[in-house]
């Protein structure tokens, strides 16, 4: 049975790449390398013969990937504010980066200094102070600020990593009504001069559909006139796929900035034919994505040790890039080649065309290319599959190793 895809001719808009996040892990295994393997690292992620990322994102204070937790203030009002813990591992690295290539950065903090907050703890269910939502927005502003000083410009900004989500490291819990408040009236204000703009949500995406409209929508949305603040949504894979859910708010809101800010997959030892699985999730995520009307997709920690951290909370993971057990070398694995195809197939700056199909073999996506149309194309599956690409009255068909990774053009 053949897998038919037809592209109906929707350009969804311009793909604008794949990047990482620059954790303190990440910052902190880079450190241990060499200075030629630090320069083949970037290479490969950032080079044109590697993964050739344009977005990274950054940690507002510590998250479950630091070697402990920690933040910038501890006084109410932000006079001892200071990034010097950054300045040990993750600025020199952004500035290696930024040696090689200009970057798109996106910032999320996973929780506000305690003393703001309610339960004045960093951890679970803890909220922010409504009291201090103006001087939350001036700590971020601040973090901004002094990061620039450093050289890093920061794009974009959310304000909470996972903000429906209870965690044993660091989180912080908005409702809606807070959410619109803080981002349209309190950060769009700490931010009114500045060239960074605000992304919304940051987490899981199963009512991604719901949660837009709300945030679209609303009291202090148009009580406070700061929408050109405000340039799209951010959201997580943890929970699903969901790819209808991002389509319908795609075509409800056609001109917004819609970033997948974050995938990985849970440890287990690295072994090379074991971790192919993991890469067939990247596969079917990537791609469901950006047919759905993602603009662009950010993948979590960029290099992690033999042992998926470090993690002071012991979250383990795994990352497309992963030192060796002597951690003087790093090793290239499954996920990282499933990425590097994409990015070879499917450039930055491609005009992203809209597929119909139905498979759970088969995954695709399309891109206009002048008169004619290309379709990357992986098959998920165990055994080779056959395809039938439709456009109008033209068809193609082909047949689709297992594992395979193609381009065909119509």
């Amino acid at each position: 049975m053949k897998t038919e895809i037809v592209i109906n001719n929707t350009v969804l808009g311009v793909w604008q790449g794949l990047g990482g996040a620059i954790t303190e892990a990440t910052a902190y295994n880079y450190a241990k390398l060499s200075p030629d393997k630090k320069r083949r690292l970037i290479e490969v992620y950032y080079g044109k013969g590697g993964l050739g990322y344009c977005w990274g994102r950054l940690s507002i204070g510590s998250n479950d990937f630091c070697l402990k937790p920690y933040e910038y203030s501890r006084k109410t009002d932000l006079t001892d504010f200071s990034i010097e813990h950054d300045e040990k591992w993750v600025i020199p690295m952004l500035k290696d980066i930024l040696k090689k290539k200009e970057v798109c950065f996106v910032a999320s903090p996973w929780s506000p200094p305690k003393y703001m907050k309610l339960r004045l703890d960093r951890y679970n269910f803890s909220v922010l102070k409504p009291w201090c939502y103006e001087a939350f927005a001036s700590y971020l502003r601040m973090w901004l600020e002094a990061y620039r000083e450093h050289g890093v410009k920061i794009n974009y900004i959310t304000l909470q990593n996972e903000p429906r989500a209870r965690q044993i490291w660091e989180s912080c819990v908005y409702s809606y009504g807070a959410q619109r408040k803080i981002a349209y009236k309190y950060l769009a204000d700490a931010l009114k001069d500045s060239d960074t703009q605000i992304l919304l949500w940051d987490h899981n995406k199963s009512k991604l559909s719901k949660v837009a409209n709300k945030l679209f929508n609303g009291k202090y949305v148009t009580n406070y006139g700061h929408n050109e603040k405000v340039a799209g949504l951010c959201f997580h894979w943890y929970d699903g796929i969901f790819p209808d859910e991002i389509w319908q708010v795609r075509q409800k809101y056609p001109e917004i900035l819609m970033l997948s800010s974050e995938m990985s997959c849970g440890f287990s030892p690295y072994d090379k034919e074991a971790w192919k699985n993991d890469a067939k999730l990247y596969c079917r995520e990537l791609f469901a994505d950006v047919n759905a009307g993602v603009t662009a997709f950010i993948d979590w920690n960029m290099l992690l040790d033999f042992q998926g951290g470090p993690s002071y909370c012991k979250n383990y993971l795994k990352s497309p890039v992963i030192l060796n057990e002597k951690g003087d070398d790093f090793i290239l694995t499954p996920i990282y080649d499933v990425l590097k195809i994409f990015a070879e197939l499917f450039p930055v700056g491609s005009k992203v065309v809209r597929l119909e199909y139905e498979s759970d073999d088969i995954v695709a996506v399309g891109r206009k290319v002048g008169a004619h149309y290309e379709v990357v194309i992986a098959n998920v599956s165990l055994k080779e599959q056959g395809i039938e690409i439709r456009l109008g009255d033209k068809v193609k068909r082909s047949v689709i190793k297992e594992s395979e990774i193609t381009s065909i053009k119509i």
